[in-house]
């Protein structure tokens, strides 16, 4: 039996929010998303790496990295695309996974939900990092 590798932070984090968006049927609804090809970015090579039977006994309380606290926001633009950005902790930057790409951004909550409302409105252009 191949024993499969820990969940890096940003992993862990994007399984939160998606958590946090699906609400108590969330490992149903990821199953099924993973099954039909809905999931992009991290989510999408968590599937590919991990599998769905290993979600099966994947838990967010007991599986949870042990560096810091963890903070996520989710948020569904008004075309379905989901924009999901976690943070470790206070000095590392917010990561924010959409449906185009990956950017980092340093800023409060409400700084970070600002600027995924640019990504929604002007997509990457409005990137901050490369």
């Amino acid at each position: 039996m191949t024993t499969l590798r820990p969940l890096t932070r940003a992993e862990h984090n994007a399984i939160r929010a998606y958590a946090m968006e699906h609400g108590r049927y969330w490992k149903a609804s990821l199953r099924e998303d993973w099954m039909n090809a809905r999931t992009t970015g991290v989510m999408q090579a968590l599937r590919n790496s991990h599998g769905p039977s290993w979600l099966v006994s994947f838990s967010l309380t007991r599986d949870q990295p042990s560096a810091g606290p963890i903070r996520a926001i989710s948020v569904t633009a008004g075309n379905g695309d989901i924009f999901e950005a976690t943070m470790m902790g206070a000095d590392e930057p917010w990561m924010i996974a959409y449906p185009e790409g990956q950017d980092r951004f340093y800023g409060t909550e409400r700084e970070v939900r600002a600027h995924i409302r640019q990504l929604i409105l002007y997509g990457a252009k409005a990137k901050v990092a490369p």
